[in-house]
């Protein structure tokens, strides 16, 4: 019987547990566990092992390339990245330098005010290609945060990742309409923040879908 390699050995020390989210999608699972292996045998080959360990973005990074997604992903990610696009397209950004430039007393800091009210629920915002932006909306004449935007995002609950937010704001919703001759139509929630009220029950009533 062949002693065991130095790949083994380190494979033996690689052992971790990763805890999921509950009722993951199998497929997901499939994707994540071979990822894992994959990753891990890297890991077990590199020369930095500690330096790789210790960056977490780092091994992040390593499993998401490891983890070939399937054709029903793939399918709903492309859908997903063409309905941001059509979003950032139609729809009116704001950079945190631009909301800086905007008010009366811009501060020297050109991240403040808007990293301070986004940390504080008051505004939201979305990444794109590495950048951050800002719905318009969210603001008043003066790039002032409306008083409605932190109840809204409140009433719609948390989510890690912002853009189903930012989407469900753009398309129209089933729970907000307004009369067109003897025809009630839906409205976006971003067209509709007058009736605050009505839109914190929009958000409430979410069907967990992109577009209500």
């Amino acid at each position: 019987m062949s002693a065991p390699s130095r790949e083994d050995e380190d494979m033996e020390m690689l052992n971790f547990t990763v805890r999921v989210p509950r009722h993951l999608p199998l497929g997901i699972m499939e994707l994540l566990e071979k990822g894992f292996t994959k990753a891990a045998q890297i890991l077990a080959r590199s020369a930095a092992l500690q330096d790789l360990v210790e960056s977490s973005d780092s091994v992040a990074q390593l499993v998401i390339s490891q983890a070939r997604p399937g054709g029903l992903m793939l399918e709903d990610r492309i859908g997903q990245m063409a309905t941001i696009k059509e979003v950032l397209e139609e729809g009116d950004w704001l950079t945190g330098e631009d909301i800086n430039k905007l008010q009366k007393k811009p501060s020297a800091k050109k991240s403040l005010p808007a990293n301070d009210w986004k940390r504080r629920g008051r505004v939201f915002s979305v990444l794109y290609g590495g950048k951050e932006y800002f719905p318009r909306y969210q603001f008043d004449s003066v790039c002032q945060p409306l008083p409605s935007i932190i109840n809204i995002s409140n009433a719609y609950g948390e989510c890690a990742d912002t853009w189903p937010l930012a989407i469900w704001f753009h398309f129209p919703n089933g729970w907000l309409a307004k009369q067109v001759g003897n025809e009630a139509e839906p409205v976006a929630p971003r067209d509709a923040l007058y009736r605050p009220s009505d839109v914190i029950k929009a958000a409430r009533n979410r069907n967990g879908t992109y577009v209500a």
